[in-house]
């Protein structure tokens, strides 16, 4: 019986259930109804669960180790070392290091062999069992004894390693292996390592010396500080998706999170001033498993934000997972509505975006699948969706679908929408009053052909809306950090570069990266953008997401510099964490008036979970100001609205209200920096209805409540949090 059979019979068997309560007028039916459903849902992800086969399910390594292990004493004589390698590197990726450990070296012992000799006839034996003393380090240091300092490069004394075993065994092996095979991605772990152990630089033999350190980046800036811990939102899991909002409406914004294992839980972490609060259970979020990507927004505009959660990318037709649109109930607590919203469906995906798309009031939702049908559910203002992507002319796009963000890139405020394609022809949309056209050649905006996050954006405030989209060349998947390597060292690199689309002003675009000096090689996963100097200018942050354990690319900072170029700022940040960054989104957390950000941290494989970070601004010299729209005729959310501050020295900064990036959603607040500036001239908001509202004379340094159709300003409390006191004591939140 398949997964789809199954969900489809029990939903249909529950249906004389839900309809006898939905009729019932008593408002207990009401939530019996919807508990029912939030059920199914439960129901179904522990299904998955339990009926799924491990060996499609590149995330259940401890599974295949079993199940290879059961293999080994039956199979052909020629067949054992290859299953018992195999079995080796699932124990590795299953987090068990000191298991791989023991059944290599003592198969070592019993072969009477070396180190040497196994480097020359069997080296990828050899290289799982260097990792997994090289993750032995990682986890007995940075994960069991995590710290603000952890794994965030130039490694400080506070994050190094006090067990040091780890470490210098991986120095020994791949020291060997290196003399034979001078790879730089052993080249780049090699330095890794003697960092986590306070050998870097100065013990770092020369033959292998890689220099990165602060005089790499051309400007000084003000050292973030991790914080996740202390504010118990350090979430323990795997890659995942994260939604900064205020989800209850006290005025704080609220953390909810994923991790892309299927036995994952989800979860949800109210602000209380002083830190956070894990309210999962009594949101009755309870057995919501799974998902690489959410995305926040008002569907039903009954004032209270909505969450959407993504499930099943990379997994091929065993990915046929159904995502879970999460309604807020406005008492704390969310319902699974998926099945009864409409947009229930069984495709592998990871990216969504919501917009108007035909300007009616209503968000409507699309959705990008991998190698399937891309859907678009246009929201019928009952709560209900339709799928009717062939209707709006997008039914027709093919490939492996891995960012879509809706924007609107001619200034006539109809949402265009842009799509991201891994390993083809990316794909603009002009929405020309409500059906779509395929303007991508002409646009310019093809390219790169693996691309992989993506973003709509005024990058030089210019009025017009540019495109930014991160490569992800799986051609050089397995050699990350060697191209990384020559990036700092200022050598040529083969693998394709992100790119950045500047807008014409006439439905085109010229490539930009160059100029900018970002023609880069991101390798990006989980990234957003944000002004984390209060400028004006909008800054964005790069997740490596590549799912190779050898991989130990830091996270990247990119400083926008007056929107002419950017800087990078990893380092002099402290923002180069080195482990696998995945949702990214950017929110003023304690209400100083600047932006911190939080990232989901951990890899693909069971045993690369990292607890999720929080980088805290230090507060910059600048002014700011924060808005709040709220739609009346327009979405409730005001997503789409354009917004023009024009400044009292004459400048002018543009903003558009959405969550930002296609993986990892930032607060729908519009968080503004002003700069030096000590006062708004004006303020002018398209909204999504086509009508603009204008306001004059605004003071900075304040949070205001817009309410379309309204005269005035309603400015609303935005007292600074108070996020110096320790009120959690562990180490950090398990998912499983």
């Amino acid at each position: 019986m398949t997964l789809k059979f199954y969900f489809k019979n029990f939903l249909f068997f529950s249906l004389t259930i839900l309809i006898g309560c939905a009729n019932n007028e008593n408002s207990n039916s009401l939530k019996n109804f919807t508990d029912i459903e939030t059920q199914q849902m439960v129901e179904v992800l522990k299904k998955i669960n339990s009926d799924s086969n491990p060996i499609k399910y590149l995330h259940w390594n401890n599974k295949r180790a079993q199940y290879l292990k059961k293999l080994m004493p039956n199979s052909p004589k020629k067949l054992k070392y290859m299953i018992w390698s195999s079995y080796c590197n699932e124990l590795l990726l299953g987090g068990r290091n000191i298991e791989c450990i023991k059944e290599i070296e003592g198969r070592i012992k019993n072969d009477n062999t070396s180190y040497d000799e196994l480097i020359m006839t069997k080296l990828p034996l050899m290289e799982t069992l260097g990792m997994a003393y090289f993750r032995l380090g990682e986890i007995t240091n940075c994960s069991n004894n995590h710290n603000e300092f952890s794994c965030i490069i130039p490694l400080l004394e506070k994050g190094q390693h006090k067990e040091k075993m780890g470490s210098k065994k991986a120095i020994e092996i791949f020291t060997k292996i290196y003399k034979t095979y001078p790879s730089e991605k052993y080249k780049w772990l090699l330095n890794v390592a003697h960092m986590t152990i306070g050998e870097y630089p100065e013990e770092v033999p020369k033959d292998y010396f890689v220099k990165y350190v602060s005089d790499n980046e051309k400007v000084n800036f003000p050292p973030f500080k991790e914080i996740a811990t202390k504010l118990g939102i350090d979430v323990n899991g795997l890659s995942g998706g994260v939604c900064l909002e205020d989800f209850n409406n006290d005025g704080k914004i609220d953390v909810f999170t994923t991790s892309y294992g299927t036995e994952d839980q989800c979860k949800l972490f109210f602000n209380t001033g002083f830190g956070f609060d894990d309210v999962t259970i009594k949101a009755g979020l309870n057995g919501i498993l799974s998902g690489l990507n959410c995305l926040h927004a008002d569907y039903n505009n009954d004032g209270h934000i909505d969450i959407l959660i993504l499930r099943g990318a990379w997994l091929g037709s065993s990915g046929n997972h159904p995502n879970s649109l999460l309604r807020n109930n406005g008492d704390g607590t969310f319902t699974d509505v998926t099945k009864s919203s409409g947009i229930l469906s069984f495709y592998p995906t990871q990216t969504a975006s919501w917009a108007d798309v035909n300007k009616d009031g209503y968000l409507d939702l699309f959705i990008g699948n991998e190698y399937n049908p891309c859907e678009l559910f246009i929201n019928q203002g009952n709560g209900k969706f339709l799928e009717q992507s062939k209707k709006y002319n997008l039914n027709k796009i093919n490939g492996f679908i891995k960012g879509v963000v809706f924007g609107d890139i001619n200034n006539d405020q109809w949402p265009d929408l842009f799509v991201s394609v891994l390993g083809g022809k990316n794909f603009l949309f002009k929405n020309n009053f409500g059906v779509f056209n395929d303007i991508s050649k002409n646009a310019g905006v093809e390219d790169p052909s693996f691309s992989f996050p993506c973003w709509i954006w005024d990058v030089n405030n210019d009025g017009f809306n540019d495109i930014f989209v991160a490569s992800y060349d799986s051609r050089n998947l397995s050699n990350l950090n060697a191209d990384f390597l020559k990036e700092i060292e200022g050598r040529f690199v083969a693998s394709e570069k992100s790119k950045l689309f500047i807008n014409n002003g006439n439905e085109t675009f010229t490539e930009s990266s160059i100029d900018f000096d970002i023609d880069i090689s991101m390798y990006a996963m989980g990234s957003n953008f944000g002004d984390i100097d209060n400028d004006g200018w909008l800054d964005f942050y790069i997740g490596n997401g590549s799912p190779y354990l050898t991989s130990t690319i830091p996270n990247r900072m990119f400083r926008n510099l007056d929107g002419k170029r950017f800087d990078e700022v990893t380092l002099t940040g402290r923002f180069g964490h080195i482990q696998k960054g995945h949702g990214v989104g950017f929110a003023d957390l304690d209400n100083d008036g600047d932006q911190d950000l939080y990232a989901v941290m951990g890899g693909s494989y069971e045993g690369d979970t990292y607890p999720n970070i929080c980088f805290e601004n230090p507060n910059s010299n600048n002014n700011w100001v924060v808005f709040k729209l709220i739609g009346k005729s327009s979405n409730r959310s005001a997503i789409g609205s354009f917004l023009t501050i024009e400044l009292d020295n004459g400048k002018k900064i543009y903003r558009t209200i959405n969550t930002g990036g296609s993986f990892g959603s930032s607060s729908l607040q519009s968080e503004i920096g002003l700069g030096k500036s000590k006062s708004i001239k004006k303020l002018s908001i398209n909204w999504p209805n086509g009508k603009t509202q204008v306001f004059t004379n605004i003071e900075p340094n304040k949070k205001y409540e817009v309410l379309e159709n309204k005269r005035e300003l309603n400015q609303v409390p935005f007292n600074k949090l108070n996020f110096t006191k320790k009120i959690h004591h562990s180490y950090h939140q398990i998912h499983k």
